[in-house]
């Protein structure tokens, strides 16, 4: 099953807030959330979660990396839920450290939540994305307990980012992946979402792929239950080369030039896809660093 909207997906583990910017929860003897959304959409995590927990508490809030529609809504989390722990990557603390890395965080932020339609845009928060310290630093292989049926297995799964995490819940065969799987739309089509290195988001993806998976959360839009779930990372794995490939093959076709490409990837990728989809601005930002990815490995061969 492709489970594409807010609520239960199995018992005890929902989406919150916005399918296409998400918040995951995992409910139990400790609470845990994973990843913030966007900034905007503060409101609507805590109108759900406030449903589905009552008085309750999260625990824990894991990020699975720092850009700007995973760690949004962070701030105004903790703000709600003060005893909750944000865990994450040592390198996602050092990034917002970065004067202009939360400016671009905010700017992005704003932008996406432009792009939102009817009902949606009427609940959004005005604030501006806010920095924030992490209580828990993750370096990957760490096990953290959330009760006797529930332990966060946490894995370092660079490619995307170089601060990218991975969890594991064996207990529930469930892995909250985002990104490091790749992205399916609606149409179908898996975006391979190495914005840092190739070999090593390939990498990543192969050895998630090992994994028995029954729960798979991709970073936007779906969650793949059943039989989809490995599905979805065989496809990814084999969609990866044949980006790979496109893209070089324009690249020598334009010379090298890379705004050139990036203009025909996009016709291919983002332009014939139908809303809901990326905002534009962030598409292009993400596919200038793919196609320069690509560039800078080729140059190293």
């Amino acid at each position: 099953m492709k489970y594409d909207q807010t609520g239960k997906v199995v018992e005890n583990f929902y989406v919150v807030g916005n399918a296409s910017f998400p918040v995951y929860l995992l409910d139990g003897p400790k609470p845990a959330l994973f990843d913030a959304g966007l900034t905007a959409m503060g409101r609507m995590y805590e109108a759900d979660l406030r449903k589905i927990l009552g008085n309750r508490l999260p625990t824990y809030l894991f990020l699975t990396h720092s850009h700007f529609d995973h760690i949004g809504a962070t701030a105004y989390l903790k703000a709600l839920y003060p005893s909750m722990k944000i865990a994450g990557s040592r390198r996602t603390q050092e990034i917002l450290h970065r004067d202009n890395a939360i400016q671009l965080i905010r700017s992005l932020n704003w932008k996406a939540t432009d792009s939102l339609k009817g009902s949606e845009k009427m609940l959004t928060l005005k604030d501006l994305f806010e920095p924030f310290t992490l209580d828990l630093e993750l370096n990957g292989g760490e096990t953290i307990e959330l009760g006797p049926d529930h332990h966060v297995h946490v894995m370092n799964t660079p490619g995307h980012t170089w601060d990218f995490m991975s969890y594991w819940v064996s207990e529930k065969k469930l892995l909250i992946a985002s990104e490091a799987v790749g992205c399916e739309d609606g149409t179908g089509y898996i975006f391979s979402e190495f914005l840092v290195d190739y070999d090593a988001f390939v990498s990543s993806l192969a050895a998630l792929s090992q994994l028995d998976v029954d729960i798979l959360c991709q970073g936007h839009g779906l969650v793949f239950t059943g039989p989809n779930a490995c599905a979805h990372m065989d496809r990814s794995l084999e969609q990866a080369p044949r980006f790979l490939s496109m893209v070089e093959k324009f690249l020598e076709e334009e010379g090298g030039n890379v705004e050139r490409t990036i203009s025909r990837v996009k016709a291919v990728e983002w332009d014939p896809k139908p809303w809901p989809k990326q905002t534009e601005s962030a598409y292009l930002l993400n596919t200038e660093i793919r196609v320069n990815t690509i560039l800078k490995r080729r140059a190293q061969e």
